[in-house]
């Protein structure tokens, strides 16, 4: 029997049980474990539909939103505050996530698809990036202008007529932000998320071209070899002379813009879910801590209608620019405030007004210079898991639980040693310290991620009925981060009383005799003792002779 991996910084990698797989592909979510119900673990949101409205949310208008108006909207909401100080004497208010099925994890959709923290991602797989490698054949043909954004570019249809966009690297920063791209996306979709096909690339000036419609103005816009020589001062150049530049392929299917983290897209039946409730949205903010993903806004995000030949289909969702992460921006390293301090953070801006400017900042604090040109602005010292800040505050990142920023944490800690080494060699850095540096700094900074989060929700996960017992994996053990410690559960019946209403375990095991014999029904709390996280509530029913696992909840 083939099982899905986790994590062991050990020589043997450490199997979770929480599937059966008979030799699965590596990327396909793993079938949930013997007594546990396989009902749910698909969100058909994917059923065709007639193509909605392209639509793309404004904007300077969701930057006014989330940079002014939300903040500054809870900064005066009385109930909001009241809800504040309720959370801080234990109250529960926050709404839990609303697309999480029994067994608290994220359904597959087209949103998100279970992947590593299910079933480790070869490290081979990582290597190469998310998918097969796949460069734009030169030469190349310029067909417009980069439109949007801060990084200068061109659209291209290469010597094989595919249509791609070419971001330059800043100057005197070759590897900057493609490395990063490179890096970011892979761990994203080894993490569950739909990203591009963006490689890095280097090119010289004899492999470019004007098409002859853009030299002419022939469609609105003109391009002339002076605009592209201009143009091309502006972008980091290797020691041999070619430019270092990301190269993204554009997408199958028809854009629709992208999507609002606000409301829903109009058109679409699919997306029934108010997004600020999803999961895979509010948990982003921990792997996005990782990653120090600073750049989450709208339009890092894109939507397309994939046709299904019958004048039907279904809009997929895309993680579009991870370029601004680690330390990494679309002009040069990143300001050292950026993953401390939101662009306008109203709590700094008041911390600092109290006062008087008699206060240092973490980032102040920070060693971020790394001297290092293609990594910028990078560290772990000072990182601090639960004060990660974000450019912008995006709602779902307000709405988390610790329900969502377990299961965030929880994937973020599925990453091995090796695969983040992998993923770091699949940007192919040309100074060996970038990639040495990278892989130490994200090691460090998941680990930390694991040790806070685990210390707020017991991170016990993969339950399953087995040879007569209930067992489950403790993550924190799993990983290294703790020796063998033991736990302590409650029990409580329906239809009969349980052979003991508290038990102590010294291990991850207990068996069902302790859930009695009469009962039909047990709701279970396990926590690990001496501990201050808060338990894991699971439960069980009978199903015949046997008990099957109906419900986890972390939080």
């Amino acid at each position: 029997m083939v099982l899905p991996v986790i994590r062991c910084r050990a020589a043997f990698p450490l199997a979770l049980s929480c599937a059966l797989v008979l030799s699965a592909p590596a990327r396909v979510l793993c079938a949930p474990a013997a007594g546990v119900n396989d009902s749910t673990w698909v969100d058909h949101d994917g059923r065709p539909i007639p193509q909605p409205p392209d639509w793309d949310p404004t904007f300077y208008a969701h930057q006014f939103r989330e940079v002014a108006t939300e903040p500054l909207s809870h900064a005066f909401d009385i109930p909001d505050k009241l809800l504040f100080v309720a959370r801080a004497l234990g109250a529960h208010t926050r709404r839990e996530a609303v697309n999480v099925n029994a067994f608290d994890e994220v359904p597959n959709s087209t949103w998100f698809t279970n992947r590593n923290h299910f079933r480790a991602v070869p490290v081979a797989e990582l290597r190469m990036g998310p998918d097969s490698t796949l460069l734009p054949s030169k030469p190349w043909t310029i067909t417009h202008t980069k439109h949007g954004g801060m990084s200068v570019g061109f659209q291209i249809k290469d010597a094989d007529g595919r249509k791609w966009l070419v971001k330059l690297d800043p100057r005197g920063y070759p590897q900057l932000g493609s490395g990063a791209d490179m890096v970011a996306r892979t761990l994203l979709h080894a993490a569950g998320y739909n990203v591009p096909h963006n490689e890095p690339v280097r090119f010289q000036r004899g492999d470019l071209a004007i098409s002859g419609d853009l030299a002419r103005g022939a469609k609105g816009e003109q391009m002339t070899n002076a605009d592209l020589d201009s143009m091309l001062t502006k972008g980091a150049v290797f020691p041999d002379g070619e430019y270092s530049a990301i190269a993204s392929l554009f997408l199958t299917g028809h854009v629709l813009g992208s999507p609002s983290l606000f409301r829903l897209r109009p058109g679409d039946g699919n997306d029934r879910y108010r997004h600020p409730n999803r999961r895979e949205l509010r948990g982003l903010y921990v792997i996005s801590s990782w990653l120090n993903f600073w750049d989450t806004k709208d339009a890092d995000f894109l939507d397309t209608f994939e046709a299904t030949g019958d004048s039907l289909g279904h809009v997929v969702h895309y993680i579009l620019d991870p370029g601004s992460s680690f330390g990494a921006d679309a002009l040069g390293p990143k300001m050292r405030q950026d993953g401390f301090e939101g662009f306008i953070d109203l709590g700094w801006i008041a911390h600092r007004f109290v006062t008087l400017g008699f206060v240092t900042e973490p980032w102040r604090r920070a060693r971020q210079e790394t001297g290092i040109p293609s990594i910028g602005r990078f560290e772990s010292a000072v990182f601090d898991p639960g004060n990660y800040a974000p450019g912008v505050p995006d709602l779902a990142y307000h709405e988390m639980t610790q329900g969502d920023d377990y299961w965030g944490a929880k994937i973020v800690a599925s990453f091995s040693n090796d695969q983040i080494a992998a993923a770091v060699d699949a940007a192919h850095y040309d100074d060996p310290r970038a990639s040495e540096f990278l892989v130490r700094t994200l090691i460090a900074r998941r680990d930390k991620i694991a040790r806070y989060w685990f210390a707020r929700m017991a991170p016990l996960d993969f339950f399953r009925v087995e040879d007569g017992a209930l067992r489950f994996h403790d993550l924190g053990v799993d990983i290294g981060l703790a020796g063998a410690r033991a736990y302590d559960v409650e029990i409580e019946s329906e239809g009969g009383s349980p052979a003991a209403n508290r038990v102590h375990l010294p291990d991850t095991n207990l068996p069902l005799a302790a859930l009695g014999a009469a009962a039909s029904r047990v709701s279970i709390e396990l926590s690990i003792r001496g501990s201050g996280a808060k338990p894991v509530r699971v439960e069980l029913a009978r199903r015949g002779a046997d008990w099957a696992v109906t419900r986890v909840r972390h939080g």
